[in-house]
């Protein structure tokens, strides 16, 4: 490792993808190496990575909704993730210059409003970029010896739903469905909910329900002989999923806050929003 070189901003690729995780696990992320390949595939052109030399010493990633609608209904939503830097390379302008680059890509593809979930750390730096806030919310996790468990992926029918598009504010059905690949999935007439493996914790969420009675028993169903510790980030605003967490054993751990900026807000229905999907794609 040298500070001699040039950090550089590139598009990331599918062999850059050891070196990004290698970040994620210096940082302490949940993410399994199957995150960075759906984000990847699913938005190709809007994942970089920053470079010095031919090391890999940052990344970003960018997902946007909807994504290929055929209807040509276009409401642009993009979201900015798995900003990471090396702890060697801070200060360096690394992040600065991965986050202009994110910026530019969404903006260029016509997206009006930009998401992003920031840690108490990252908020102000996000601020003075233009970035405001929306509304917190709280990672909560049930604890546990065992490790964390492996999920099975059965196969799933679509997730698009009017009840998801009122939930999160755009049509996020395609990536629902790449995300119901790598989790066990509960579908029913009142919503949805999902659990996934991950490097620290399975991961409950996204969950969307018409109503905190249906979001308990979608919750109750995947949680149900599951070992090991759990995460579970819940949007603040919706009191009644706080309680669900609270009811079930689970303690808030970290607090986040969402973030935007643009010309306008797509606004979500968070009473709708029982689980998110992940602090990197909403």
């Amino acid at each position: 490792m040298t500070d001699t070189h040039t950090v550089g901003v590139r598009t990331m690729r599918e062999d850059d993808l050891p070196a990004a995780d290698r970040l994620r696990a210096i940082a302490g992320w949940n993410q399994m190496p199957a995150d960075w390949l759906r984000v990847l595939r699913y938005q190709p052109e809007g994942c970089f990575v920053a470079t010095i030399g031919e090391a890999v010493m940052g990344t970003v990633t960018t997902t946007s909704y909807p994504h290929n609608v055929s209807s040509g209904d276009f409401r642009p939503l993009g979201w900015i993730g798995m900003m990471l830097v090396h702890p060697d390379q801070r200060r360096k302008g690394i992040a600065s210059a991965l986050m202009q680059r994110a910026v530019k890509h969404l903006n260029d593809s016509g997206v009006d409003c930009i998401k992003l979930d920031a840690t108490p750390v990252g908020e102000p730096v996000y601020a003075r970029l233009g970035f405001q806030r929306e509304w917190s919310f709280n990672r909560w996790q049930k604890s546990s010896e065992e490790s964390p468990a492996v999920v099975p992926s059965p196969d799933t029918g679509s997730m698009a739903s009017s009840l998801d598009l009122a939930a999160f504010g755009v049509d996020r059905g395609v990536w629902l469905n790449m995300l119901a690949k790598d989790s066990t999935v509960i579908v029913n007439e009142h919503g949805f909910g999902m659990l996934r493996t991950g490097q620290i914790a399975s991961y409950l969420g996204p969950i969307t329900a018409d109503g905190p009675e249906a979001a308990g028993e979608i919750a109750d169903l995947l949680l149900k002989e599951v070992p090991g510790p759990i995460i579970w980030d819940l949007p603040s605003p919706n009191a009644a999923g706080e309680q669900l967490a609270r009811e079930r054993g689970f303690e808030p751990v970290r607090d986040l806050t969402r973030m935007w900026m643009g010309e306008y807000l797509v606004a979500p229905e968070l009473k709708y929003q029982f689980g998110l999907s992940d602090p990197g794609t909403g």
